[in-house]
Order: structure tokens, then C-alpha cells, then sequence
């Protein structure tokens, strides 16, 4: 598994490469990221990445202040997003 940081993992999960930061906390097997042991992110059947919205003011809540940081290095990197009810094309996406 590719070691890089923080910035660079979204990048390797939206092309299906494992990665993973210098302690462990942001990882991605290609398919699923990951922040720590929560699933913050996923590939459906058809390839598309869809991220779970895992900050403040939705849903889904806020888990801790550093999951916060990495759904927001993942946004880019993601087609949709899903605040725990809805799925919306990350352009489309209000916040």
C-alpha cells in the first residue's frame, strides 16, 4: 500500500489505489475510504464514488473534528454525496 498524505489519498481512492496516510487514520483500499475504522466513502457497481457526508449539520453528524477534515479533502474526488438521506450529484450538493 502506497504511503503519501493527507491530500493525496482522495486522489488514489478516485483511481481505484490503495493508499494510506503516515499513521493509518486516512486509508483507502481503491474501492473504500476510510478514516480511521469508519467507512467515509464507497464505490458503487457502476464505478462511481459516492462520499458520506460525515460533518457538522447533517445527518449523518460529525464524528470527530479530524473525519471532518477528511470528507472535506474528499469532495473533489467523489460523484456524489450522501448526508445519510439523500444522494446528490457533488455538484449539486448544498452545505
Amino acid at each position: 500500500m502506497r504511503k503519501t498524505t493527507n491530500e493525496n489519498i482522495p486522489y488514489y481512492w478516485e483511481k481505484n489505489q490503495a493508499a494510506r496516510n503516515g499513521n493509518g487514520s486516512y486509508t483507502t483500499d481503491g474501492t473504500k475510504l476510510y478514516s480511521y475504522a469508519l467507512m467515509i466513502g464507497d464505490t458503487n457497481e457502476k464505478g462511481e464514488k459516492i462520499l458520506f457526508d460525515y460533518r457538522a449539520g447533517t445527518t449523518l453528524g460529525m464524528q470527530s473534528m479530524t473525519t471532518s477534515q477528511h470528507v472535506s479533502k474528499a469532495v473533489l474526488s467523489c460523484d456524489y454525496i450522501s448526508d445519510g438521506v439523500t444522494l446528490v450529484d457533488r455538484f449539486k450538493y448544498k452545505r
